[in-house]
């Protein structure tokens, strides 16, 4: 099982670093002893907000360390610990539910949407907190006395914990698992109360070392949890886990009829555990589907976007209790057919997979490009760069838009202020698919993209500045073919530099170039 998860994003080791990556980069090359971890946020700030992950600090730090600062010891660690999620689920599905562990654990390993968690460095967070959350979900489960049972969940709880806050909803998880196990005496009923509560305890120093550190409660400064952001956020959440990135659902609406189908199928395999009677099998089922829900609760208003993955690693957590849910749902014996279906279904998610991760190769590839040509056209000391366009994604995988001026930075200048305007999301890389001139009106600028390179625009609300040098705003669509949900083909710029010296760019869709030059 661990040879097949890394065989399945194995292309993902050629990736370089990209979009977040740097902020990252920038935290752990400031690192000052590991206590200095323990005392400021993600970004290595005291009281800055955002994020606490200590442990994801000191875990990047040692893979800086280990590579020489190079991107392939990141990757090599991400599939080494994505491996062993892998190995763990096969474990606890085995404890859950008792059947068909490897086929779940296959259908783990070979899960399309796991690919922003393994292909980008970045993304460990996931893999390490869940890594630990299966191990403390194990100790709870092993046929060991209660004490060690307890000491040992405690323990992952708090390490979980320390590395994402998605591992504060492992009491609930624990709840849910040891709820679904077969029935047993007086004292295994008083542990599956006491041990629960203990793993909520244990989060309680976790918190208040968290607050202390960041000063506040911290997460995402974007738009507010609304109930309709709460429900297009489940929405895209739902419509994901059972689609692979590779479909483009709201750019051709009429592939929604796969999720359809794949939903369809999963309540017609319920409904006939349900007639046959078949308690254990339905008590999975509930389990895999309570653990998906409740995994997806600390991240309830932040969206997946359906256009080009982002988001998509918020579902490593929860996509174990949908392989849960898969264990109860597979026949006892398929057939012939059946496996000849399973072995073609198995096939093609490993082709998706490969896919899926060699498109991090391609958009790190585009991230140095990006970043080698903004260093090449900036302007001299003291000057600013404006992008009027800048390359947010390729396909599935991240790129640059709110790290640029940090990379830049690493690089020498730190100096140089950046600003950019329009992000795009890139389908396809080809020079000339993303231009700008003039407008009709002053100070504004038409951008005008090809469906192979759509800007990309808030799906609620209006887009605004992206950095304080430069905004972006809707254009009227002269040609609205190849608009899509959250993409558009037309965007005005509105750059308001700062600085002495300016140098106006625009990524068109391969390279930077300066505007108006060939």
């Amino acid at each position: 099982m661990a040879a097949l998860a890394v065989l399945a994003y194995l292309p993902s080791l050629w990736a370089g670093f990209a979009a977040d990556d740097y902020a990252m980069l920038t935290t752990v090359e400031s690192l000052d002893g590991s206590l200095w971890a323990f005392e400021r946020n993600d970004l290595g700030e005291v009281d800055g907000g955002h994020f606490y992950r200590p442990l994801w600090v000191l875990l990047n730090a040692w893979a800086h360390a280990l590579g020489g600062g190079g991107a392939a010891a990141f990757h090599a660690i991400n599939l080494l610990l994505y491996a062993l999620a892998a190995v763990e689920v096969v474990l606890l599905v085995r404890v859950v539910a008792g059947r068909a562990s490897l086929l779940a654990g296959a259908a783990f390993a070979l899960y399309p949407r796991h690919t922003e968690s393994v292909a980008w460095a970045s993304g460990n967070t996931d893999l390490l907190a869940t890594a630990l959350a299966l191990a403390a979900l194990l100790c709870a489960t092993a046929p060991w006395p209660a004490r060690r049972r307890i000491i040992g969940a405690v323990t992952l709880t708090i390490l979980a914990a320390l590395s994402k806050e998605s591992a504060f909803v492992l009491p609930i998880l624990a709840a849910l698992v040891l709820w679904a196990r077969p029935r047993a005496g007086d004292a295994q009923s008083r542990l599956r109360l006491l041990l629960p509560a203990a793993m909520a305890a244990a989060l309680v120093p976790v918190l208040i070392l968290r607050t202390l550190a960041i000063g506040g409660i911290g997460g995402y400064a974007g738009d507010d949890v609304t109930p309709l952001r709460i429900l297009g956020s489940t929405v895209s959440y739902l419509v994901a886990a059972v689609t692979p990135h590779q479909v483009e659902i709201l750019r051709w609406p009429a592939l929604a009829l796969i999720p359809l189908a794949l939903l369809a199928l999963a309540l017609v395999g319920a409904l006939r555990l349900r007639r046959g009677g078949e308690t254990a099998r339905m008590r999975a089922l509930a389990l895999g589907l309570g653990f998906f829900a409740a995994a997806l609760l600390p991240i309830v208003g932040e969206p997946l976007d359906l256009n080009n993955a982002t988001g998509e690693r918020l579902l490593f957590l929860p996509s174990v209790g949908l392989t849960i849910a898969l264990a109860a749902l597979l026949p006892t014996r398929p057939g012939r057919a059946g496996a000849a279906a399973l072995t073609a279904a198995g096939a093609a998610a490993l082709a998706l997979c490969l896919i899926g991760a060699s498109n991090w190769t391609t958009a790190t590839d585009v991230a140095d490009r990006t970043l080698a040509r903004s260093l090449e056209l900036a302007p001299g000391e003291g000057g600013e760069l404006v992008l009027l366009s800048i390359p947010e994604s390729y396909r599935n995988a991240h790129v640059f838009t709110n790290s640029l001026d940090r990379a830049i930075a690493r690089s020498g200048r730190p100096d140089l202020r950046v600003s950019w305007c329009a992000p795009v999301h890139l389908r396809s890389e080809r020079a000339g698919l993303v231009s700008f001139a003039p407008s009709n009106r002053p100070g504004e600028l038409l951008g005008r993209a090809d469906p192979l390179a759509p800007f990309d625009f808030p799906v609620a609300g209006q887009p605004g500045r992206l950095t304080a040098g430069c905004s972006y705003a809707r254009a009227p669509a002269t040609d609205r073919d190849g608009d899509v949900l959250g993409l558009r083909l037309n965007a005005l710029a509105r750059p308001v530099p700062e600085r002495g010296e300016v140098a106006l760019v625009v990524f068109d869709g391969r390279d930077l170039r300066r505007l108006g030059a060939p």
